[in-house]
């Protein structure tokens, strides 16, 4: 009685896990396949990667060449008489001036009546004012936002 006991209850066991395996099956394929897309995933990211860090190192060494051309050159410095020349070279009020500097209609007024060097305190100002030198009318019109269209003017 105890071999009919055992063979039931192996035959059991095997119809049993041969159910299971028929019921797992579509899932099995449906993991087997999302493994492959996390794999193919995996490999895009990597190469993804690797160009980012080359694209970095391109942005890096290029923008460093560009804040280099940015900064002046050597010291800078600008006389009372050479803040007022640049103003009206650019054909500004002490107001619109100052807002392109990016300082206070004070300020503006206290480098041009100064007589020798203007002192300036803020270490982003000489590099506006350097910048503003290379303009002219035109672009600093543009600048403040007081182009004219042509239309308003026909």
């Amino acid at each position: 009685m105890a071999n009919v006991m055992n063979v039931l209850k192996s035959e059991i066991v095997r119809l049993a896990r041969k159910e299971a395996k028929s019921e797992t099956a579509p899932a099995r394929r449906i993991m087997a396949a999302q493994r492959g897309l996390i794999a193919d995933l995996r490999r895009q990211v990597g190469a993804m990667q690797k160009e980012l860090n080359v694209l970095k190192k391109n942005v890096a060494s290029s923008g460093r060449a560009v804040l280099e051309k940015a900064q002046p050159k050597g010291r800078f410095w600008i006389t009372g008489k050479g803040v007022r020349a640049l103003r009206k070279k650019l054909g500004l009020t002490q107001a619109d001036f100052a807002r392109l500097a990016g300082v206070s209609v004070p300020t503006i007024v206290n480098w041009e009546s100064s007589k020798g060097k203007v002192s300036i305190r803020r270490k982003e100002i000489p590099a506006r004012l350097q910048a503003m030198r290379g303009m002219n009318r035109r672009a600093a019109a543009e600048i403040l936002g007081k182009r004219k269209s042509k239309r308003a003017k026909a």
